[in-house]
């Protein structure tokens, strides 16, 4: 077998964006995450920039505590500076891998943003982008699954960059040996009990050709760049963001989209609404797409569709909305529903029993309304209660207790908040 050869410090650099520190790195003790924390603090090092090692403990397994500290141990002694984040509760009996994946973005998430970060680099390298195609290919994905996982990606504000795409994980181990760096073997990663540990054997057994697929999906990632490119240029042109926080379509020219703009659109104004990390089944999608066909109403996503004669109306369904907010635990701007950003020093003048909760029908207002905002979207507008009554709603500048505009506590969401999302 032939030798393989450790990444140099121009290479990784070469993989890299124009990043500026701080910069979290995501480190599990495995081979990958720890040969990206020696390359990351050595780029550094030359670069003048602070980087922090984070190690999410799961709880998962019994050893687990043990492995995060021996990894704080190796980081510290090469003067990296090192944090644990502990999953704590309790844990799910299915879907654990998901779950736990899940868990680590949020703990990761939080951390950067507590520490004013906006940079996490991941340590993914070349097996685990044709593992993800081959998984993607098994549950039915289409074009954007299978151009596998993207280099970068930004999801609530945080950048999460992928430099080792490109290098296997032979040269990342190669990396290790060639510092003397040990690393810490996850057993999970192998094990017949996880979808991945069983297609890692598959693949090993079958040899199937890295290079062949690395150049496929390649090339389907030219495809999905120029396609998402087109949306966002068309975007602006079909779609109108209103105040009410609600949207508008186009109906023409969304009805002369093609299609392959149409149904990626869809998906990206739902999770406008939602804010959902994962974009809906292209079944949904395909049921949705054929009823803005028909000139009747539906519900679908937690949005009501609307077609009229000149556009389509999406409103969100009052009954998707759960969040009730007091706000005398409203400490730093806070997103509401997903489509109001909410101005933490409003707590300032109100009363403490105030909460911000969906207007509803909100029987018995005091005051006669007239707005520009359609009655059907009324329902769906923050408002403020006290004591099961509306004291005031601010996209109507209706205020019982006094003639304070709370409106300018009040912003919507841009359409492009985080641009067109991705999974990691």
């Amino acid at each position: 077998m032939k030798k393989q050869m450790k990444i140099t410090s121009s290479e990784f650099e070469a993989c890299l964006e124009t990043l500026e520190g701080p910069i979290v790195v995501a480190v599990s003790g495995g081979a990958d995450s720890l040969a990206l924390l020696l390359l990351a603090h050595e780029w550094a090092r030359q670069n003048g920039e602070r980087i922090i090692a984070v190690t999410v403990d799961h709880g998962l397994r019994a050893d687990s505590k043990n492995e995060a500290q021996q990894v704080q141990k190796w980081a510290q002694m090469r003067g990296i500076e090192h944090v644990i984040l502990e999953w704590t509760g309790e844990k799910p009996a299915t879907r654990l891998q998901e779950t736990a994946r899940e868990a680590r973005y949020q703990l990761l998430t939080r951390w950067c943003k507590n520490n004013q970060i906006s940079t996490i680099l991941l340590g993914h390298h070349q097996q685990d982008q044709e593992e993800t195609f081959w998984l993607r290919l098994s549950s039915g994905s289409g074009l954007d699954g299978l151009s596998g996982m993207k280099r970068r990606i930004v999801r609530d504000g945080i950048t999460f960059l992928r430099p080792l795409l490109g290098f296997s994980k032979e040269r990342l181990k190669a990396t290790l040996i060639a510092e003397n760096q040990q690393w810490i073997d996850d057993p999970s990663n192998q094990s017949s009990n996880f979808f991945r540990g069983r297609l890692r054997t598959f693949l090993e057994g079958e040899g199937l050709s890295p290079q062949r697929l690395k150049n496929t999906m390649e090339k389907l990632q030219v495809d999905v760049d120029f396609i998402h490119d087109a949306l966002q240029k068309v975007i602006p042109t079909i779609v109108h963001v209103n105040e009410g926080g609600y949207l508008t379509l186009k109906k023409k020219t969304f009805d002369d989209l093609h299609p392959a703009l149409a149904k990626r659109l869809l998906p990206f104004l739902m999770q406008w609404f939602s804010g959902a990390k994962y974009s809906p089944r292209s079944t949904q999608v395909a049921a949705i797409l054929q009823k803005l066909k028909t000139p009747d109403a539906f519900t679908a996503g937690g949005i009501y569709w609307a077609p009229r004669q000149e556009d389509i109306l999406l409103l969100r369904e009052v009954s998707a909305i759960k969040e009730k907010l007091p706000f005398s635990q409203l400490h730093q701007n806070t997103l509401w529903d997903n489509r109001f950003w909410i101005d933490h020093e409003i707590k300032d003048i109100v009363s403490r029993e105030t909460f911000l909760a969906p207007l509803g029908s909100a029987p018995g207002l005091k005051k006669e309304i007239n707005s520009s905002i359609p009655r059907r979207a009324w329902p769906t507008l923050p408002a403020l209660w006290v004591k099961g009554k509306v004291v005031s709603i601010p996209h109507f500048r209706y205020n019982i207790e006094n003639e304070m505009d709370h409106r300018k506590f009040f912003y919507l969401k841009p359409l492009f908040h985080d641009s067109l999302r991705f999974t990691i």
